[in-house]
């Protein structure tokens, strides 16, 4: 199997450059600032007045799920990444509901995202780690960009209907989701004001910033197994907010794997429900990466880590291996004698 990005590639240049200030773009910054303020107030009002009950709490997990499955397993994982192919019925469905996470529309995710790996930790890297917590977090949303509105590295998305057409019209999409799904919870559960508070508001601030951590947070804190050679680390305790996307570390090293969360182990419900719409025929060619290839990539990278440290402390692999081996050979030499002087 291809993978592209199987391929060692020279580490990043991470020197951090004075940056020209970036116009602002008012409209995502007035709704990423007051969208959190808007729902900072309005929870603790509406508990101390109604009364939180389960039906609030249930309508605004199950809009989470919902909502962050269509992000990992459609935008991200099948849409920006081709790592497997469904017919138009599940496009359309996580086209449609993943609008409902006002993240733009799926060209345009993909098109970024695209950009931040093939550019990872540079310049052209769109939420650039190297820049800081916040920008790569949400502050880089706030600000124009030179590849926020460049989608040419999508022609195969811009041939879909599909994506064309959410493409057009993303947030009248999320918003007829949005008010729909809340009203029509409000109805069945008599609970109006908490869906709007709850299933709208808290779940919207809740999938966009666990969405944001994966590119702030799951570059600066984890694990790197497989590769130094980008920022991005393998986070268990993200995973569990992310729907499985905080084993960063193994998917920038093997990008084109539906897996994020290679090992049965591993928390990753994206990766399941794949695995489940193929069991149903919704899903087909789930592509993975050869398990010799992921242990070979992580047996060159603790190997060459271990080099580095050893020549940070002034020693060889070669040194190393002679001073290691010459008293396992004693060792191993004493064991025979002694366990054949035992048989005798």
């Amino acid at each position: 199997m291809t993978n592209e990005n199987v391929q060692m590639r020279p580490a990043p240049d991470r020197t951090r450059h004075p940056k020209p200030k970036r116009p602002i773009v008012w409209g995502n910054a007035a709704f990423l600032t007051l969208l959190p303020v808007a729902t900072v107030m309005a929870v603790p009002w509406y508990a101390l007045t109604r009364g939180v009950t389960w039906v609030e709490v249930a309508a605004c997990i199950g809009m989470w799920v919902v909502t962050g499955l269509s992000i990992t397993a459609g935008s991200h994982r099948l849409f920006t990444h081709r790592a497997y192919e469904a017919p138009a019925a599940v496009r359309a469905v996580f086209a449609v509901v993943g609008a409902a996470a006002y993240e733009n529309s799926v060209i345009s995710w993909a098109a970024a995202h695209r950009y931040h790996h093939r550019h990872v930790d540079t310049d052209d890297d769109p939420y650039n780690p190297q820049e800081g917590f916040w920008h790569s977090h949400m502050g880089w949303i706030m600000v124009e960009g030179p590849k926020h509105a460049d989608t040419a590295n999508v022609p195969d998305l811009w041939k879909d209907p599909i994506l064309r057409w959410q493409h057009r019209h993303p947030i009248l999409i999320g918003t007829t989701i949005n008010l729909a799904t809340t009203v029509a919870l409000g109805l069945l559960t008599g609970r109006m004001l908490g869906m709007f508070v709850f299933a709208l508001l808290l779940r919207l601030v809740l999938t966009q910033h666990f969405t944001f951590l994966i590119n702030s947070a799951a570059h600066l804190w984890g694990s790197q197994p497989y590769s130094s050679a980008h920022s991005a680390r393998d986070n268990w305790l993200l995973s569990f907010l992310t729907f499985g996307e905080g084993y960063h570390n193994y998917h920038h090293s093997f990008q084109a794997d539906y897996r994020n969360g290679p090992r049965l182990s591993n928390w990753d419900p994206s990766k399941w429900l794949i695995w489940v719409l193929a069991r149903l025929g919704l899903a087909s060619n789930l592509r993975r990466s050869p398990l010799d290839v992921t242990l070979g990539r992580m047996f060159e990278h603790a190997r060459a880590s271990f080099a580095s440290r050893l020549k940070a402390a002034g020693e060889t692999v070669e040194r190393w291996q002679a001073s290691v081996g010459e008293p396992v050979e004693s060792w191993q030499a004493s064991a025979r004698m002694h366990t054949s002087a035992a048989g005798t």
